[in-house]
């Protein structure tokens, strides 16, 4: 098995509007015919279920692995902070995995909430990237010896009914900073929501907007990506539009103040909270972009990425391993 350094070289991509869409997704729920949903199956079917699926999502080209109860719990907060698993899988599970491309742009999670998840990841919002990689998989999928779960009337059998039908969800990650400090975001998330949209913070159900990191998601139920792409794109670019707007209000001065705090807090500190980190990359990243300077931008989109994210209660070496982490990568990277 290889390790799980680097998931994420899709992020450095150049891509459009990354200012304010830090990264784009379609998922794909899949559940196979004649095996019980994950939560219900027994350990020879998850093991059977697995099996099954790594052997063809191989031949499709994800070779890269991991089965997640070998993982250590760090390892595997490692990869609920690059958003390459959720949170749900955080405790030790059997029969678990993780396979991916090269890139990390393509990944498989098995026997999660359904048998199958799906996901294609870009870097910024491109709607005719997601959309072509999609229609490339759907295809993949049905081409593989196996029989998907289908009613003629409610479509692709998902474990929550709320994923009935295409089993397809569109997601961005956006950093809405300026608006949030203009306070303003939640309106704009309110106007999202009337579109159908959900909104959730960083790392799934239940995790807040922090800093102005917000997921955005939107289920395709019956829908075809196109038209999910559609019905978001206007107001989107009236979104993105906003938030530039909103950025520019932001004055330098205290924004450099509150950075010097952070740096302060870095040095001396022997462990920081998920929050500190958020807050310390959410500024470093908002002072890149007042000095259009898209390479420390995009810096601190990867240590967003890189970032361990624990169960609550963390463990105690958590905040400890953090402030490590953080202070040496910024240390890298040079923090002026």
């Amino acid at each position: 098995m290889k390790k799980t350094e680097e998931p994420t070289h899709w992020l450095m991509q150049p891509a459009p509007d990354r200012d304010v869409v830090i990264s784009g997704r379609v998922r794909l729920a899949r559940n196979l015919v004649h095996y019980p949903f994950p939560h219900r199956a027994s350990e020879v079917q998850l093991q059977a279920i697995a099996q099954t699926l790594r052997d063809a999502l191989r031949e499709a080209g994800l070779r890269r692995e991991f089965e997640l109860s070998r993982l250590s719990l760090q390892e595997r907060a490692r990869l609920v902070g690059a958003r390459v698993i959720s949170p749900a899988l955080l405790p030790e599970l059997p029969h678990r995995w993780a396979l991916m491309d090269e890139t990390g742009g393509v990944v498989a999670v098995i026997n999660e909430e359904d048998h199958l998840r799906l996901q294609i990841t870009c870097a910024g919002w491109q709607p005719q990237v997601l959309s072509e990689s999609l229609l490339e998989w759907e295809r993949a999928l049905n081409r593989m010896p196996l029989i998907w779960a289908r009613s003629p009337k409610l479509g692709y059998l998902t474990a929550s009914p709320i994923n009935l039908g295409s089993g397809l969800r569109l997601g961005l990650l956006m950093h809405l900073m300026g608006l949030q400090r203009a306070r303003q975001i939640t309106r704009w998330l309110e106007a999202l929501q009337a579109l159908g949209c959900h909104t959730r913070g960083l790392y799934g159900e239940g995790s807040l907007a922090f800093e102005g990191y917000v997921q955005i998601s939107l289920l395709g139920k019956r829908d075809p990506l196109d038209e999910l792409l559609a019905r978001l794109r206007g107001t989107l670019r009236t979104l993105i539009d906003a938030e530039r707007e909103a950025r520019v209000a932001i004055r330098r001065d205290a924004l450099e103040e509150e950075w010097n705090e952070l740096q302060a807090t870095l040095r001396h500190s022997e462990s920081l909270s998920l929050g500190t980190t958020l807050r310390a990359l959410a500024v470093y990243r908002m002072r890149a972009m007042l000095d259009y300077h898209d390479a420390q931008r995009d810096f601190a989109d990867a240590l967003l990425f890189e970032a361990a994210v624990y169960p609550p209660p963390e463990p105690e070496h958590a905040a400890r391993e953090r402030a490590a982490w953080l202070r040496s990568r910024l240390g890298a990277e040079g923090t002026a």
